[in-house]
C-alpha cells in the first residue's frame, strides 16, 4: 500500500525523489493502460469470432435435415406452384431415405400437378413397388391414367383400391365414371347402384344413371331415376337437379318413339 503515491502530479520530477516518482509513473501507469487496451481488443475479437461462428452454425441448422421435414417443405413448394424446387427437395429426401413411400407419393403428386404424366406414373409405381397396399399411391396412379383417358388402366387401379375400401362412395363413383367413359354401360350402372345401396339419396348417382339407362334404352329405368332425382331436388332445394331431370324427361319422351335411324337423322349431321 505505501508504494503507491497519492498525488502523482504534484512532483516536478527534479531531485532524487522527483526522479524516482517520474520513473515510477512510467513503469507502473503506462503498462496499466496498455493492458486495458489489449483486454478491450481481445474482448472485441472474441465477440467477433463468436458472432461469425454463430452465423455459420445457423446456416445448416436452418435447413431441414430429416426426410419428413424435406417432404413437408416440398409439399409447401408444390402448394405455391414451385414444382421444380419441390422435385429437387424430394430427390434430397430420397437420397437420405431411398425407400420412402411418402417421398415417392409426393413426387407423383407434384409431377401430376405439373402435367408430367410419365414421371408421375413412374413415381407412383415406385411407391407401390415398395408398399403394394399403399392406397394413396394406388389412387394417384389411377387419377393419372384417368387424365390420360386410359380408362381401362384407371379402372384397373381403382378396382384394386376397392378391395381395401369397398364402402368408399367416392371411390365407387370414380369406377362408375371410368366405366361410363369406356362405354361399359352395364358395369357403370352396377357401380352407381353400389353407391345407392350405401347412400340412397346420392343425387348425382341418380342423375348419372339416367344417362346410363338412356344409352341402354332402358326407358322405364331412366324415367324412374328422373322421378327420384326430381323428388330429391325438391327435398334438398336443389334447383339444378330438378332442371336436369326435367330436360332429361323431355328428351327421353321424344326419343322413346323414335327409331334409331330417325334418331341419328335428327342428332347427327347433315340435319334435316
Amino acid at each position: 500500500m505505501d508504494e503507491i503515491p497519492e498525488r502523482l502530479p504534484n512532483h516536478s520530477g527534479s531531485g532524487r525523489n522527483g526522479t524516482n516518482l517520474k520513473h515510477f509513473n512510467e513503469s507502473r501507469i503506462v503498462p496499466f493502460f496498455s493492458s486495458r487496451l489489449l483486454y478491450r481488443n481481445f474482448l472485441a475479437f472474441s465477440l467477433l469470432v463468436l458472432f461469425i461462428g454463430c452465423g455459420e452454425s445457423e446456416g445448416p441448422s436452418s435447413q431441414p435435415e430429416s426426410p419428413q421435414e424435406l417432404i413437408i417443405n416440398a409439399t409447401e413448394k408444390q402448394r405455391i406452384g414451385a414444382f421444380n424446387e419441390a422435385v429437387e427437395i424430394l430427390n434430397q429426401a430420397l437420397k437420405l431415405s431411398p425407400d420412402s413411400v411418402e417421398a415417392y407419393y409426393r413426387m407423383g403428386r407434384v409431377h401430376d400437378e405439373a402435367d408430367n404424366r410419365d414421371e408421375a406414373i413412374a413415381a407412383f409405381k415406385k411407391a407401390l413397388q415398395i408398399e403394394p397396399d399403399n392406397l394413396k399411391a394406388r389412387l394417384g396412379l389411377g387419377d393419372v391414367y384417368s387424365k390420360m383417358t386410359r380408362n381401362d388402366l384407371a379402372v384397373a387401379e381403382f378396382l384394386k383400391a376397392e378391395a381395401q375400401r369397398p364402402d368408399d362412395t367416392e371411390l365407387l363413383f370414380k369406377i362408375a365414371l371410368e366405366y361410363w367413359y369406356d362405354q361399359k354401360l352395364n358395369e357403370s350402372a352396377k357401380y352407381y347402384q353400389k353407391i345407392l345401396a350405401i347412400e340412397p339419396d346420392h343425387v348425382q348417382s341418380h342423375l348419372n344413371l339416367i344417362s346410363v339407362y338412356e344409352k341402354l334404352k332402358n326407358w322405364d329405368k331412366a324415367i324412374e331415376e328422373i322421378e327420384i332425382s326430381k323428388r330429391l331436388g325438391r327435398e334438398t332445394n336443389n334447383d339444378q337437379a330438378i332442371a336436369i331431370a326435367k330436360r332429361k324427361l323431355a328428351f327421353i319422351k321424344g326419343r322413346m318413339g323414335m327409331s334409331e335411324k330417325d334418331y341419328k337423322r335428327k342428332t347427327q349431321p347433315p340435319f334435316d
